[in-house]
């Protein structure tokens, strides 16, 4: 018998093709066994379609403030509007041919699903400017770890999954070996994009925008695709900032969102790499370095004049009583070591995923010895970031899953070629073999024949807790004011026409505190509290944790303790109990 060898997909067309085939295959596994109808995701999905809703109903473009959530003054939500105009457009379309409540579960479906194809294009991209004959193939095959997908299931309307995308998008560009220009202006415009729907990914896209300083401090050649990435970044990124920005909001910095100061940072950052690179043709390699660490010094010095605290971060001014209370038992800010407790096999993955990826750069860089390629340095610069990130906050692993895979994908092509003869099957073998996923699922098996696997206790408490049929009966009552656990806010403004004192943003932190104070108060100073903040409704859901000490208010009520100026309005057996607020004698 003889064995074909492995196809070469890394033509443009056939890269497309495969591209859709393969991502047509994983929506349909992504698909299977849905359930939107009641069920809205987590509390970002929530409040995003809250945002969504408003402005289908009128509310204008600049107009971001949510009256209902941190009563009676409202918040001004900081996520980008350009997400929420997409998505209101999308479902404006659906309406043309769907009922509003059909066309609103379409899009909660069909959103997510369609940013896995520019995802899957990008890394396949990445893949052909670091791999072989049969990188596509392999990557392909490195893709089918279901792990990369958490972020596009149906429902998921928040920002992560455009984010990814656009971090891959910006990183594929990067690496391309022909038309260096054009994928450059591709690149900046992405890393713009992205930059303006959130900043989780930000570090990676300095590195990226360092690989093509690099690249032209080491040969000036590389000014053509430097100018390019600098020009669009510089453009699109205060295009985007005065679209989604409010006028009267222009001139404020802040650290959470594309404001004016970041905005700034991008404009010299894009700005001084273009001018270097015109420079680059009567300037020595010395002089485009020092130029280009004066352009860099320029930018953190613009960012950091307009609004300093941000040198702490985009959490920089949280309220510290916050955090004990809510901010530290975020799962999404979770390092890898507390995921492994509650979630044992995906956390071994991102393990074996990190050392391996972090792996098979080494192995790339030192297969080009003596004479290193920028781009692979960038790779290896990317990984290295995500890694660290990654460990200290879980949602950031995705990045290291889709920055990864194509750089393993990559070096597994070059040694099957060396090793395999580039034939197919056993290339496929190498590839599922000594994949991330095989190796954690082994792992995971090996380890639980010794000791339980780790699970997350707080699942069914969120399907309960988070679910349309437990806030029915809320949802019938006069409009009002809940107070309750930050995380049920979201679904209260969602699923109810009332006001939430808190839920789960930094921005709202004074109200998390004041609600957090209420429900933890002995039980003789909650009533004032509560009448203080103009409560209408107490709303608790027992599955669901609430961090408040033994003998508080909320601790009695948890024990079935009513005080009298409260009254039961929920059935015995009901997931959601829900309390009036007796008028005052």
């Amino acid at each position: 018998m003889t064995l074909s060898p492995s196809p070469d997909w890394r033509a443009t067309r056939q890269l497309l093709a495969v591209t859709l085939v393969f991502g047509l295959a994983i929506c349909l596994r992504l698909s299977w066994n849905t359930h939107l109808i009641g069920h809205l995701g987590d509390t970002d999905d929530a409040t995003r379609l809250v945002l969504v809703r408003d402005m289908l109903a009128g509310r204008g473009w600049y107009d971001q403030w949510l009256s209902r959530m941190g009563p009676p003054l409202g918040t001004f939500m900081h996520w980008s509007r350009l997400l929420d105009g997409a998505l209101a457009g999308f479902e404006s379309v659906l309406r043309l041919f769907l009922t509003p409540t059909t066309a609103e579960l379409a899009m909660r479906f069909f959103w997510p699903l369609m940013w896995v194809f520019p995802a899957i294009g990008a890394a396949l991209l990445a893949a052909r400017g670091l791999g072989g004959r049969s990188s596509t193939l392999l990557t392909v095959a490195l893709l089918a770890d279901p792990i990369l997908y958490r972020q596009f299931l149906p429902g998921r309307i928040d920002h992560h999954n455009i984010q990814i995308t656009m971090t891959v998008i910006a990183f594929a560009c990067a690496l391309a070996a022909k038309d260096k220009i054009r994928w450059a202006a591709i690149g900046g415009v992405a890393s713009a994009v992205g930059l303006a729907i959130g900043l989780e990914a930000l570090l990676l896209h300095a590195v990226i925008g360092a690989g093509y300083g690099l690249a032209l401090a080491r040969d000036r050649k590389a000014a053509g695709a430097a100018a390019a990435y600098g020009l669009a970044l510089a453009g699109a990124g205060a295009a985007l900032f005065l679209i989604q920005t409010p006028p009267q909001r222009w001139s404020l910095s802040f650290c959470d969102a594309l404001a004016l100061n970041l905005t700034a940072a991008l404009v010299v950052a894009g700005a001084g790499l273009a001018l270097t690179a015109a420079a680059a043709a009567k300037s020595s390699a010395g002089l485009r370095v020092v130029m280009l660490l004066l352009v860099a010094g320029a930018a953190a010095g613009v960012y950091l004049a307009l609004y300093p605290v941000c040198l702490h971060g985009p959490f920089a001014q949280l309220d510290p009583a916050v955090r004990p209370i809510w901010f530290d038992h975020i799962l999404e800010t979770q390092p890898l070591t507390y995921i492994f407790k509650i979630e044992r096999g995906g956390a071994l993955t991102a393990g074996f995923m990190s050392v391996m990826a972090l792996a098979a750069a080494v192995y790339l860089l030192l297969r080009q010895r003596p004479a290193l390629q920028t781009e692979h340095l960038m790779a290896v610069g990317c990984l290295v970031v995500a890694t660290i990130i990654g460990f200290f906050a879980w949602r950031m692993q995705d990045y290291v899953f889709w920055i990864g895979t194509p750089v393993l994908g990559a070096a597994l092509s070059w040694i099957a070629a060396r090793r395999l003869r580039d034939l197919m099957v056993p290339s496929v073998v190498l590839a599922t073999v000594f994949s991330p996923l095989a190796f954690g699922m082994a792992t995971a098996w090996a380890i639980g024949l010794k000791q339980k696997a780790g699970h997350d206790t707080l699942a069914p408490a969120r399907a309960a807790c988070f679910g349309q049929r437990a806030y029915t009966a809320l949802a019938v009552l006069p409009k009002g004011v809940v107070l309750s656990e930050e995380d049920l806010g979201a679904f209260v403004l969602a699923f109810t026409p009332h006001a939430t004192i808190a839920a789960p943003y930094h921005r709202l932190a004074s109200r998390i505190l004041a609600a957090h104070n209420a429900l933890n108060a002995p039980p003789v100073l909650a009533e004032a509290r509560m009448r203080s903040m103009g409560v209408t409704y107490v709303v608790d859901c027992p599955p669901y944790p609430m961090s408040v000490d033994k003998g508080s208010f909320g601790d009695h009520l948890r024990a079935g303790q009513t005080p009298p100026w409260l009254q039961a309005l929920s059935a015995p057996k009901a997931t959601l109990k829900i309390y009036r607020v007796r008028p005052a004698a």
